[in-house]
């Protein structure tokens, strides 16, 4: 009975992956360091595997880079308004490693959006003005994230009943599912 949903989960995931306007392709992410302080941010989701292993871009000298060395644990939220529809993710994240493959998915991004990973100064650095962002010309700072799911927990709000459940896979490699009380 909870395979409907999950497949649901999985298709939507997907959709947000190829259309810009879908309510999942910017989620929030969640690290902890070794401040043990939560910390999110809004990330684009780029890929979407069936088994529910997610792929984002980032500057690899970001604070959530360094959370996820310290502490790989992360969790994710993703919020469909019109169906109040809330998936919270549970996962292990890490980087790819393979520089070839790194290289290969940078020379498909636009130029335009490469500006993101090109700046003279690490994410977060203290600037007057920003207009004066200063930008690099033969070097990047791009890399892939995964972030491999081993909970997820689905919360559609509605009447006359919410539905809730728990897909979890942490000690097996099939999912297990679970209604829950909302």
């Amino acid at each position: 009975m909870t395979d409907h949903f999950f497949k649901k989960v999985v298709s939507e995931l997907k959709e947000a992956t190829e259309n810009n306007d879908h309510p999942f392709r910017y989620f929030t992410l969640g690290t902890t360091g070794i401040t043990k302080t939560p910390r999110l941010r809004t990330v684009v989701l780029r890929e979407v595997s069936d088994e529910l292993k997610f792929t984002i871009y980032t500057d690899k000298r970001s604070r959530k880079v360094t959370h996820i060395k310290e502490h790989n644990e992360v969790c994710l939220l993703f919020y469909k308004h019109d169906e109040l529809l809330q998936l919270k993710i549970e996962g292990i994240a890490y980087l790819e490693e393979d520089k070839e493959k790194i290289a290969r998915v940078w020379k498909s991004i636009s130029e335009k959006s490469r500006k993101d990973y090109i700046t003279s100064k690490e994410p977060g650095t203290k600037i007057d003005n920003p207009d004066n962002v200063e930008y690099l010309e033969n070097t990047n700072h791009f890399t892939i994230m995964y972030i491999k799911a081993k909970k997820l927990e689905y919360l559609q709000l509605k009447r006359p009943n919410h539905i809730r459940l728990q897909f979890n896979r942490e000690s097996t490699k099939d999912w297990q599912s679970s209604f829950m009380v909302p």
